[in-house]
């Protein structure tokens, strides 16, 4: 499940409210919204966006980590154009395996990771409060 699915849904939740609730108010059939939260969908356009930071009434906090969880979500990667060929090589073998690597090896890649670049976009465990932004 992609960060924007499940804020998506802890949005919903911490409201008190149905899919088929939030849906009507977004004016979007549930079985999309399910879609969304389940991470079935792409990302959503900017007028979903802005609908539901506007019909739940998001607070600035809430804005920002629906951003976050927005990029966070994004499953095309665009090399810089000065990327070397062992940048190319460790991109194809990050794709090879996504899917496949359990939470341990997640943990680990995203270990060394820090080690070179301190701040991530995303967690693993789901905790919002701790991703800071590439």
């Amino acid at each position: 499940m992609s960060p924007f699915a499940s804020y998506l849904r802890e949005l919903r939740q911490r409201r008190g409210l149905k899919q088929k609730e939030v849906a009507e108010l977004l004016g979007y059939e549930q079985s999309y919204l399910s879609s969304l939260e389940k991470g079935l969908k792409g990302l959503p356009r900017r007028a979903f966006i802005d609908r539901l930071i506007s019909r739940l009434a998001l607070n600035s906090e809430e804005v920002a980590e629906l951003d976050r969880a927005l990029k966070c979500s994004d499953r095309r990667v665009l090399l810089p154009t000065n990327a070397s060929p062992d940048e190319y090589a460790l991109w194809h073998e990050l794709r090879d395996l996504s899917g496949r690597l359990d939470t341990r090896q997640i943990q680990s890649i995203l270990g060394l990771l820090q080690a070179f670049a301190p701040t991530h976009c995303c967690s693993s465990d789901g905790d919002h409060e701790r991703r800071a932004t590439m």
